[in-house]
Protein backbone atom coordinates (compact mmCIF):
# COMPACT_ATOMS: atom_id res chain seq x y z
CA UNK A 1 0.00 0.00 0.00
CA UNK A 2 3.02 2.31 0.62
CA UNK A 3 4.46 2.05 -2.54
CA UNK A 4 1.41 2.53 -3.91
CA UNK A 5 1.03 6.16 -2.76
CA UNK A 6 4.37 6.84 -3.55
CA UNK A 7 4.25 5.92 -7.35
CA UNK A 8 0.62 8.07 -6.93
CA UNK A 9 2.97 10.91 -5.46
CA UNK A 10 5.05 10.92 -8.54
CA UNK A 11 3.07 9.99 -10.84
CA UNK A 12 1.23 13.24 -9.70
CA UNK A 13 4.81 15.04 -10.00
CA UNK A 14 5.38 14.07 -13.02
CA UNK A 15 1.62 14.97 -14.62
CA UNK A 16 2.02 18.36 -13.07
CA UNK A 17 5.01 19.33 -15.26
CA UNK A 18 3.24 17.97 -18.24
CA UNK A 19 -0.14 20.31 -17.47
CA UNK A 20 1.94 22.94 -16.78
CA UNK A 21 3.64 22.74 -20.27
CA UNK A 22 0.15 22.34 -21.95
CA UNK A 23 -0.71 25.49 -20.29
CA UNK A 24 1.87 27.15 -22.14
CA UNK A 25 1.16 26.08 -24.91
CA UNK A 26 -3.02 27.13 -24.73
CA UNK A 27 -1.38 30.64 -24.02
CA UNK A 28 -0.05 30.73 -27.07
CA UNK A 29 -3.07 29.44 -28.69
CA UNK A 30 -5.05 31.55 -26.93
CA UNK A 31 -3.33 34.79 -27.99
CA UNK A 32 -2.94 33.20 -31.84
CA UNK A 33 -6.95 33.09 -31.29
CA UNK A 34 -7.53 36.56 -30.54
CA UNK A 35 -5.10 37.79 -32.88
CA UNK A 36 -7.38 36.39 -35.55
CA UNK A 37 -10.63 37.65 -34.03
CA UNK A 38 -9.17 41.19 -33.89
CA UNK A 39 -8.50 41.17 -38.10
CA UNK A 40 -11.78 40.37 -38.06
CA UNK A 41 -13.22 42.68 -36.20
CA UNK A 42 -10.68 44.87 -38.06
CA UNK A 43 -12.43 43.82 -41.35
CA UNK A 44 -16.37 44.11 -40.06
CA UNK A 45 -15.32 47.85 -39.10
CA UNK A 46 -13.77 49.12 -41.96
CA UNK A 47 -14.69 47.09 -45.41
CA UNK A 48 -18.34 45.67 -44.07
CA UNK A 49 -18.94 48.99 -42.23
CA UNK A 50 -20.52 47.28 -39.26
CA UNK A 51 -21.33 49.31 -36.18
CA UNK A 52 -19.00 47.96 -33.08
CA UNK A 53 -21.55 46.29 -31.52
CA UNK A 54 -22.80 44.28 -34.69
CA UNK A 55 -18.87 43.93 -35.92
CA UNK A 56 -18.12 42.60 -32.63
CA UNK A 57 -21.45 40.53 -32.09
CA UNK A 58 -20.32 38.80 -35.41
CA UNK A 59 -16.99 37.95 -34.35
CA UNK A 60 -18.38 36.37 -31.18
CA UNK A 61 -20.51 34.41 -32.84
CA UNK A 62 -17.90 33.17 -35.65
CA UNK A 63 -15.40 32.56 -33.08
CA UNK A 64 -17.40 30.87 -30.58
CA UNK A 65 -19.37 28.31 -32.50
CA UNK A 66 -17.44 24.83 -32.91
CA UNK A 67 -14.68 25.78 -29.80
CA UNK A 68 -15.23 24.74 -26.31
CA UNK A 69 -13.43 25.12 -22.96
CA UNK A 70 -11.00 27.93 -22.85
CA UNK A 71 -10.98 28.35 -26.82
CA UNK A 72 -14.94 29.65 -26.40
CA UNK A 73 -13.99 31.89 -24.07
CA UNK A 74 -13.17 35.02 -26.42
CA UNK A 75 -16.07 34.37 -28.39
CA UNK A 76 -18.27 34.82 -25.17
CA UNK A 77 -16.10 37.98 -24.22
CA UNK A 78 -17.35 39.75 -27.46
CA UNK A 79 -20.57 38.21 -27.46
CA UNK A 80 -21.25 39.50 -23.50
CA UNK A 81 -19.53 43.01 -24.49
CA UNK A 82 -21.98 43.37 -27.73
CA UNK A 83 -24.86 42.83 -25.72
CA UNK A 84 -24.00 45.14 -22.50
CA UNK A 85 -23.61 47.74 -25.54
CA UNK A 86 -26.65 47.38 -26.70
CA UNK A 87 -28.52 47.13 -22.67
CA UNK A 88 -26.70 49.73 -21.07
CA UNK A 89 -26.36 52.49 -23.73
CA UNK A 90 -25.29 54.86 -21.29
CA UNK A 91 -21.98 53.45 -20.00
CA UNK A 92 -19.15 54.11 -22.22
CA UNK A 93 -17.77 50.85 -24.63
CA UNK A 94 -14.18 51.17 -22.54
CA UNK A 95 -15.76 50.45 -19.07
CA UNK A 96 -17.62 47.28 -20.55
CA UNK A 97 -14.74 46.30 -22.17
CA UNK A 98 -12.51 46.61 -19.33
CA UNK A 99 -15.26 45.17 -16.63
CA UNK A 100 -15.64 41.75 -19.08
CA UNK A 101 -11.99 41.13 -19.99
CA UNK A 102 -11.62 41.47 -15.76
CA UNK A 103 -14.13 38.81 -15.41
CA UNK A 104 -12.43 36.66 -17.33
CA UNK A 105 -12.05 33.39 -15.44
CA UNK A 106 -8.84 33.73 -13.15
CA UNK A 107 -7.60 30.12 -14.61
CA UNK A 108 -7.54 31.88 -18.04
CA UNK A 109 -4.16 31.08 -19.81
CA UNK A 110 -3.52 34.85 -20.38
CA UNK A 111 -0.30 36.72 -18.40
CA UNK A 112 -1.59 40.05 -16.41
CA UNK A 113 0.70 41.43 -19.49
CA UNK A 114 -1.86 39.87 -21.78
CA UNK A 115 -4.74 40.39 -19.82
CA UNK A 116 -3.71 44.75 -19.84
CA UNK A 117 -2.54 44.74 -23.31
CA UNK A 118 -6.66 43.08 -24.04
CA UNK A 119 -7.90 45.53 -21.70
CA UNK A 120 -6.30 48.66 -23.06
CA UNK A 121 -7.45 47.77 -26.65
CA UNK A 122 -11.11 48.74 -25.58
CA UNK A 123 -9.64 52.47 -24.36
CA UNK A 124 -9.70 53.93 -27.84
CA UNK A 125 -12.19 51.68 -29.61
CA UNK A 126 -15.89 52.63 -29.94
CA UNK A 127 -15.82 56.37 -29.82
CA UNK A 128 -13.19 57.29 -32.16
CA UNK A 129 -13.34 57.86 -36.04
CA UNK A 130 -12.60 54.94 -38.62
CA UNK A 131 -8.95 55.49 -38.67
CA UNK A 132 -8.92 55.81 -35.09
CA UNK A 133 -9.90 52.75 -34.67
CA UNK A 134 -8.27 51.09 -37.27
CA UNK A 135 -4.81 52.55 -35.68
CA UNK A 136 -5.53 51.16 -32.19
CA UNK A 137 -6.73 47.54 -33.85
CA UNK A 138 -3.29 47.79 -35.28
CA UNK A 139 -1.42 48.24 -32.11
CA UNK A 140 -3.35 45.39 -29.98
CA UNK A 141 -2.46 43.45 -33.31
CA UNK A 142 1.25 44.56 -32.96
CA UNK A 143 1.52 44.40 -29.51
CA UNK A 144 0.25 40.80 -29.78
CA UNK A 145 2.31 39.56 -32.22
CA UNK A 146 5.48 40.43 -30.21
CA UNK A 147 4.15 38.12 -27.82
CA UNK A 148 3.29 35.74 -29.76
CA UNK A 149 6.78 36.02 -31.15
CA UNK A 150 8.04 35.35 -27.45
CA UNK A 151 6.34 32.61 -26.73
CA UNK A 152 6.80 30.50 -29.90
CA UNK A 153 10.50 31.31 -29.30
CA UNK A 154 10.28 30.09 -25.89
CA UNK A 155 7.80 27.22 -26.19
CA UNK A 156 9.91 24.40 -26.83
CA UNK A 157 12.46 25.12 -24.64
CA UNK A 158 9.97 25.72 -21.68
CA UNK A 159 7.88 22.24 -22.73
CA UNK A 160 10.83 20.29 -22.14
CA UNK A 161 11.90 22.17 -19.08
CA UNK A 162 8.42 21.92 -17.37
CA UNK A 163 8.36 17.89 -18.54
CA UNK A 164 12.12 17.30 -16.88
CA UNK A 165 11.32 18.87 -13.66
CA UNK A 166 8.16 16.86 -13.58
CA UNK A 167 10.01 13.54 -14.42
CA UNK A 168 13.13 14.93 -12.39
CA UNK A 169 10.88 15.33 -9.61
CA UNK A 170 9.05 12.09 -9.03
CA UNK A 171 12.00 10.03 -9.83
CA UNK A 172 13.71 11.96 -7.25
CA UNK A 173 10.31 11.64 -5.11
CA UNK A 174 11.00 7.66 -5.69
CA UNK A 175 14.63 7.19 -4.95
CA UNK A 176 14.12 8.75 -1.72
CA UNK A 177 10.63 6.98 -0.34
CA UNK A 178 11.43 3.94 -1.65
Amino acid sequence: MRYAGIFMMAGALMAGGFWAAEKWKERVQILLLLRQMVFYLKGQILYSNATLPEALGEVGKRFQNGRSGVFAEPGSLFLRVQKRMEEESGIPFFAIWKEEVERLPDDFPMSAADRQTLSSLGENLGYADRDMQERTLLFYLEQTEGAIAFLKKESESRTKLYRCLGMAAGLFLLVMLV
